[in-house]
């Protein structure tokens, strides 16, 4: 036989806890904290704030934080306000309206940013019963199966002295009282309903509480004591006096089994509680056979992923697989009472093959549920290997108020990193930039992008600054998370400022062309350099062959002068202006006749100062068109006439003289 103790630990008004243990393995574990405080069973006189047909539901003002949600399933016809009029189907808008009194009973703690679930159904639990108004009707708790002892308890109920208009429900820990026992305890409840109808007739118009359930101590004993618990051990002095005024009130015989202890070492702590407790809020668990439980819990449902064992060979796969499903169904009931999650729960059990395999792990979990107080709904395994299930939510889930939420990660367990937050900072801060008129611009981020940002990023915030003349400002903040980075524009430009650098900005553009324009001239000035080789290179082969060119007179010239046209690209100064020619020295010299030393001759820029030729006709060619001077009989044939203006650095040949 098992050994069952209940352990109750208060010694810090902050939080109560309670276990329950078998063997020393803890078994259920419940637990109170003074800042979260639990309504679930309250009973209230509330006023109707606004009633919404669409929903078939009205909110109720009870005096919390949040509108009770109140059902209209939940509304007993006692409490509609006759209006006199008869429909087929009655209406939510029709019996119920704003401003109403009514009385209501928590039965679903408020999660998250829903507000309670109300019901106009009062249920009064005792030690052996439940009082239920406005109903007539008796029976039995599902959880007693014998059909022996059921039987036996509804003669009992028959026998019982019951208000007309209530009725009574037989709890599981009254499998085995006598009538004496269950008269007791309903006469102990009908006290408590008329004490709640005379608080709810009171004439004034707020919300009142109309009934408290007893402290987690008295409601931990009242729901979990039951005949095989050896022992009740308290590490606190008042707790422990509660519990005997309970037992004597209630359960006189069973006085013996509340003791207080005395010991330095903590309740917990002696019977190796404190471990197991901490294990409650690893997501993974692990299995006696080396397979583990995970757990993830979610908004919709909670998750279970069963991971198998180690196995050594293909032929244990099977075995291995039922063994570790075994185990997992056993700690998977376990987990859920300890942790106490409601709702939709999936399991995903390891792959089987054989169907008795299969049925054996939904006997499995089944009969491990039994020993919850929660309703629980199981399916069949799926042909994917899952189980679904649903469990009632009895209270908000132990971690909820053992731990606060991440605001940075929100729940995930993921965080951006450092490198990331550092380009969103600095994308933020040129989108606000790109908007203009900003002269000085303040972030406040948190001190590790600071750091990143000064000493990695510094030399582009630099360039930001120059480019847009904005102060840019870094505060940094410590455990700010990014969600909450800000960003201000501290100062902005004054309309004179807008319009300097609007002048600034159209000046650079002009620097940028000029400088481009200048780049293009050096390219001209280098190809005319090629030109003017190519003349002199021409012009030295006609020397080489004088007689041959001599013979040929003025045809020669002309053909040269044709020849050095078309190398030269038909290239000619504008008319009116000078075109500058360079030297293989280096001298510059003019093609007019302003440095001329004789009247009626042409300086072509020899080293040596010599004249030679007569002064050439002026050219009165138009725009765009070559123009060529036109042969003189007396000119030697030696030396071809070329375009204007003539090439520097050249002797003339010696027969060429008059």
């Amino acid at each position: 036989m098992s050994k069952r103790k209940m352990l109750i630990n208060t010694d810090h008004p902050e939080e109560c806890r309670a276990v329950i243990t078998e063997d020393g393995n803890l078994e259920d574990y419940i637990v109170e904290h003074s800042m979260q405080e639990l309504i679930k069973g309250n009973v209230y006189r509330g006023i109707i704030t606004r009633v919404e047909p669409a929903i078939e539901a009205a909110f109720v003002d009870y005096g919390g934080k949040k509108y009770g949600f109140l059902p209209f399933k939940d509304v007993h016809p006692s409490s509609y306000i006759e209006t006199g009029e008869r429909k087929a189907k009655v209406r939510i808008q029709d019996v119920l309206f704003s401003g109403q009194k009514i009385i209501v009973q928590v039965v679903k703690e408020e999660r998250d940013a829903k507000g309670p679930t109300l019901s106009n159904y009062i249920s009064i639990p005792g030690r052996f019963l439940v009082l239920m108004s406005g109903s007539d009707s008796t029976g039995v708790s599902r959880k007693i199966e014998d059909e022996e002892e059921r039987k036996k308890l509804k003669e009992i109920l028959s026998f019982l002295d019951l208000p007309g208009d209530m009725g009574v429900i037989i709890r599981t820990a009254g499998l085995g009282r006598t009538k004496l026992d269950l008269q007791k305890d309903l006469q102990m409840l009908k006290k408590i309903w008329e004490t709640i109808e005379k608080e709810a007739n009171r004439s004034d118009s707020k919300p009142i509480m109309l009934y408290r359930g007893p402290d987690m101590v008295v409601r931990t004993v009242r729901d979990h004591f039951t005949a095989d618990t050896q022992e009740i051990l308290v590490d606190n002095h008042d707790a422990y006096k509660k519990i005997k005024e309970f037992f004597k009130l209630v359960m006189p015989r069973m006085q013996k089994c509340v003791k207080f202890y005395q010991n330095s070492k903590p309740l917990f702590s002696q019977y190796n509680i404190e471990g197991q407790i901490e294990s409650i809020y690893n997501r993974r668990v692990e299995l006696p056979a080396g397979g583990s439980l995970i757990f993830d819990i979610g908004e919709a449902m909670v998750s279970i992923d069963v991971n198998s064992g180690k196995t050594t060979s293909a032929s244990e796969l099977e075995e291995t697989a039922l063994r570790t499903n075994l185990e997992a169904a056993d700690e998977v009931a376990r987990q859920l009472r300890l942790r106490d999650l409601g709702g939709l729960v999936v399991i995903d059990f390891i792959d089987m093959l054989q169907k008795k395999n299969k049925s054996l792990i939904e006997k499995q979990l089944k009969q491990a549920c039994k020993k919850d107080k929660a309703r629980v709904n199981i399916s069949r395994i799926s042909r994917f290997g899952l189980i679904e299930m649903s469990r009632q939510r009895m209270s908000p889930p132990v971690k909820e108020a053992a731990f606060d939420r991440c605001h940075f990660c929100e729940g995930s367990g993921q965080v951006k990193s450092i490198v990331s937050i550092v380009l969103n900072v600095l994308r933020s801060i040129q989108e606000l930039l790109a908007q203009g008129h900003v002269a000085v611009l303040e972030a406040v981020i948190s001190n590790q992008a600071v750091n990143y940002l000064l000493n990695m990023k510094s030399r582009f915030i630099w360039e930001l600054e120059q480019k847009h003349n904005v102060k840019i400002q870094f505060v940094g903040k410590e455990n700010l998370s990014y969600s909450d980075f800000s960003y201000y524009v501290l100062e902005k430009r004054k309309e004179e400022e807008k319009i300097i650098e609007k002048v600034k900005d159209k000046e650079e553009e002009k620097e940028k062309r000029s400088k481009t324009n200048g780049s293009a001239s050096v390219k001209t000035n280098g190809s005319d350099s090629v030109i003017e080789e190519g003349v002199e290179k021409v012009s030295d082969e006609e020397e080489e062959k004088p007689k041959k060119t001599s013979s040929r007179g003025g045809r020669s010239k002309s053909g040269t002068a044709k020849r050095v046209s078309r190398r030269t690209g038909n290239k000619r100064a504008p008319q009116g202006k000078t075109k500058k020619w360079k030297s293989r020295t280096g001298s510059k010299t003019s093609a007019e006749d302003k440095d001329s030393t004789k009247p009626g001759t042409e300086n072509i820029g020899s080293e040596a100062g010599n004249s030679f030729g007569p002064q050439q006709p002026e050219s009165h060619a138009e725009p765009g068109k070559t123009s060529l001077p036109e042969a003189s009989p007396i000119e030697p044939t030696g030396l071809a006439s070329p375009v204007e203006p003539k090439i520097p650095g050249m002797s003339p040949p010696e027969d060429w003289l008059p």
